[in-house]
């Protein structure tokens, strides 16, 4: 009973917050969808694949693989990789942050996804990454069994759209509006009906007077000296007697 009371009492509050949450809903959304258009850059994702060893495995060979496979990822990520590539493109960028990698379970397949706002550059960085961890396994560890695969004709995707922000601002934008609504009702104290003054004192209430009807009925007297009564009420209609 408690929480079918309470949630009429939320939908209450809604209907009778309905311009706050209105306009705080607006203003959030327009703030979203301007740092959309004009605030927020694009994020590209570009790939590099690295293969290790030989498809044609042999028995007994599949532990090396994933020994390889281990140490190729570890190095991939290491800052002696990243160090190099920043130096080699002359780039200050945070590359732990912007590089991923992906490997799934029983492939010698690496994939390298470099995210960043310059397709281009993202594109160059991830093909570094790749080819300068491949060298320093072949020159290191004498592997042999490595390469990079790129196809240079794969263009970066762009991760995300201005559709999805704008869907994720509107969600986001509803929540903020009936926060607010929630917000202000808990500040105010004022009494909204007979049922709070009941549950506050805890008697019942008798009646009671609307204040909003009050009319003003001033007494004039026109030209000949009589009476007249000018009514006016809250609307501004007139009623002369």
């Amino acid at each position: 009973m408690d929480e079918r009371m309470n949630i009429k009492k939320f939908i209450q509050v809604l209907k009778r917050r309905l311009k706050t949450i209105l306009v705080t809903f607006l203003c959030f959304f327009l703030l979203t969808a301007i740092a959309s258009l004009f605030i927020i850059k694009p994020t590209y994702e570009a790939t590099s694949t690295i293969l290790v060893g030989k498809l044609e495995r042999e028995g007994g060979a599949q532990g090396e693989i994933n020994m390889l496979l281990a140490s190729t990822m570890d190095l991939l990520k290491s800052p002696i990789v990243l160090n190099e590539v920043k130096n080699n493109m002359n780039i200050t960028t945070d590359l732990e942050k912007e590089v991923s990698l992906q490997n799934n379970k029983n492939s010698q397949i690496i994939n390298v996804l470099v995210r960043d706002n310059d397709p281009e550059m993202a594109k160059e960085v991830a093909h570094n990454i790749s080819s300068t961890a491949v060298t320093f396994m072949v020159d290191s560890f004498n592997v042999a069994d490595i390469q990079v695969l790129n196809a240079t004709d794969i263009e970066p995707e762009e991760v995300g759209s201005i559709a999805l922000n704008f869907g994720i601002g509107f969600v986001i934008s509803i929540f903020f509006g009936v926060g607010m609504a929630i917000l202000r009702e808990d500040l105010d104290d004022a009494i909204k009906n007979s049922k709070e003054v009941e549950e506050m004192i805890g008697l019942p209430v008798l009646g009671t007077i609307n204040l909003k009807q009050k009319m003003r009925i001033p007494i004039v007297l026109d030209e000949s000296g009589r009476t007249r009564k000018t009514v006016k009420s809250k609307n501004r209609r007139e009623v002369r007697v």
